[in-house]
């Protein structure tokens, strides 16, 4: 069943129910506005049958309003109060109609706010995850800046000395362009594989030993982390930062939102092409959005370095997995 479907099929099932107990309960030629007395079964006449036919009601005015598009659920909602003054007034005329009015317009009010609360909570996180994108990439101009600008410099420099030693001696002159072409390698990978640079909050520091890095940053997590680290080569400053950031964000996750878990398991190695690492947690199981912003920032970083990223429920507790490539992709 198309989901667009869905108001209407419930409607009909809802007023053919509700029609159905008007007329057995009353009499069918009542039910249909006919002259005649019409013969009706008491034992649906009964304040329980009419307390279910008006949660029934209720409760898909309330569905409609909440969730369906607003054309069906416009077009059901009128069907619906139009069956229930029917059989309000068919079983009582007058008397309980305001009731119904009343009853059926609150039902709807509260679906609208629940509509509107729910789309100001889907716009409010779409705001806060731009947000964090924007301040990601607010961080990738700063290392481009620090890093980057950096080879550049060291380039324009050696340019501007080949160009004065030129007039005098060419062969000196052309040994300077290997170390320009150097330079101008280095900062192309810089540029192709940046991440931003740490700021001073507490975020975790490279150094030139990544698993001594990896170890310290898991003793004082304060979690109780079993860690499997295997890196038989040194890696490039720019990815040892990114996988020592992505650790930091998840072991920062793991505990603000599993902080019931006994167990959490940080597993570093090293391949042929990637640097594969997990972070994965038997705390409470969370929902997709779960971590907060941090894991925006992260799957941003791996993006950015050409690699794959995954954070999600095991079922038993909490995944965060990356495969960083150890070249840069440009």
């Amino acid at each position: 069943m198309r989901v667009h479907h869905r108001p209407f099929v419930a409607t009909v099932i809802v007023c053919a129910a509700v029609f159905v107990i008007t007329g057995l309960s009353n009499g069918f030629s009542r039910a249909f506005f006919q002259d005649a007395p019409g013969v009706g079964n008491d034992v649906l006449r009964t304040p329980l049958v009419a307390t279910v036919q008006a949660v029934l009601v209720l409760g898909v005015a309330f569905w409609l309003a909440w969730k369906a598009s607003v054309r069906p659920a416009v077009v059901s909602l009128v069907a619906l109060e139009l069956v229930s003054m029917h059989a309000t007034w068919v079983s009582f005329r007058f008397t309980y109609l305001p009731l119904v009015l009343v009853a059926g317009s609150a039902a709807v009010a509260a679906g609208l706010y629940m509509r509107l609360l729910q789309r100001s909570r889907a716009e409010n996180a779409a705001a806060a995850e731009e947000r964090a994108r924007r301040d990601e990439r607010l961080d990738m101009a700063r290392e481009l800046h620090d890093v980057v600008a950096h080879h550049v410099t060291g380039m324009l420099v050696q340019a501007q000395a080949a160009l004065v030693v030129a007039e005098q001696d060419k062969d000196k002159a052309c040994a300077m362009l290997p170390g320009i072409v150097d330079g101008g390698t280095d900062a192309l990978g810089s540029m192709s594989a940046m991440v931003r640079t740490l700021r001073d909050n507490g975020a975790a520091t490279a150094t030139t030993d990544l698993t001594a890095d990896l170890h310290r940053l898991a003793e004082r997590s304060g979690l109780p982390v079993r860690t499997s680290i295997e890196l038989t080569e040194d890696v490039r400053p720019e990815l040892g930062r990114s996988v020592l950031r992505i650790v930091q964000e998840a072991l920062t996750n793991a505990r603000k939102h599993a902080f019931d878990a006994t167990s959490v398991e940080v597993d570093v190695r090293l391949t042929g092409e990637a640097v594969l690492l997990s972070v994965v947690d038997n705390g409470t199981v969370r929902p997709t959005h779960s971590g907060g912003f941090g894991l925006v920032g992260m799957r941003e970083r791996v993006h950015e370095l050409g690699g794959r990223f995954f954070a999600g429920s095991t079922g038993e507790g909490w995944l965060v997995t990356a495969e960083l490539p150890r070249e840069v992709r440009a």
